[in-house]
């Protein structure tokens, strides 16, 4: 599963990366003039974030990650191997939303009520990029998981947490609760930059995982 008492150092590796990265990223936006700062009301960000905290241990972060990279990915890891265990947790993390969509309808018109149809995204995305946003997230979310550190099921976690509550932040909060926080994009497709976020933390998760590794490698070849 990837628990263990001994969970925060993975847990705080998984808040580092996700800060550190979103701080590369999201900078040069702002310092090129991508993004401008518009307002910020304390009391409105104060409490999404509270808000925001509540909905994702009790709806995302922590119930998908104990789910699919938890039981899940440790599962087929060991009747499949960890390639065929990432891509199938993968797509079905990416499905997770067509899934909600469809439970959405189907009670809607059970109830009698109308129907908005049926959509792979949220309102007011694009399908295909919320898509490659979620495979390229669902990846950086295994290369956390395995993190050879104690309890490395955290680290997905609270990557998981962190990742999503900086892009509420920055892109104006949820669709019924605002962040407080204004930002003015020159273009829409500013907003994207999240997927640049994701993948380079992915990327540095691979890297210390491999840093890790080899200094394991080299502490036990030095007690032998």
């Amino acid at each position: 599963m990837g628990l263990s008492r001994h969970w925060p150092a993975a847990a705080a590796t998984g808040v580092a990366v996700a800060v550190v990265t979103g701080a590369v990223v999201w900078t040069p936006v702002f310092l090129i003039g991508w993004a401008r700062f518009d307002h910020l009301e304390p009391v409105a960000l104060a409490t999404f974030l509270a808000v925001n905290a509540v909905v994702l241990l009790l709806y995302e972060a922590l119930p998908e990650e104990i789910a699919l990279r938890g039981y899940g990915w440790s599962t087929l890891r060991e009747s499949w191997g960890p390639l065929a265990a990432t891509m199938t947790i993968t797509v079905l993390f990416c499905l997770s939303t067509a899934f909600s969509n469809l439970i959405r309808m189907t009670s809607t018109l059970v109830l009698g009520g109308g129907t908005t149809g049926f959509s792979l995204a949220p309102s007011g995305n694009d399908p295909f990029f919320y898509i490659v946003l979620l495979f390229v997230f669902g990846l950086t979310l295994v290369a956390a998981r395995r993190i050879p550190l104690p309890g490395a099921l955290t680290s997905a976690i609270a990557f998981h947490f962190t990742f999503l509550t900086i892009n509420r932040v920055l892109l104006g909060g949820l669709g019924w609760i605002d962040s407080g926080v204004g930002i003015e994009f020159a273009t829409p497709e500013v907003a994207g930059i999240s997927l640049v976020h994701a993948a380079l933390a992915g990327t540095v998760f691979m890297v210390v995982r491999r840093w890790l590794e080899r200094r394991t490698a080299v502490v036990s070849r030095r007690v032998a």
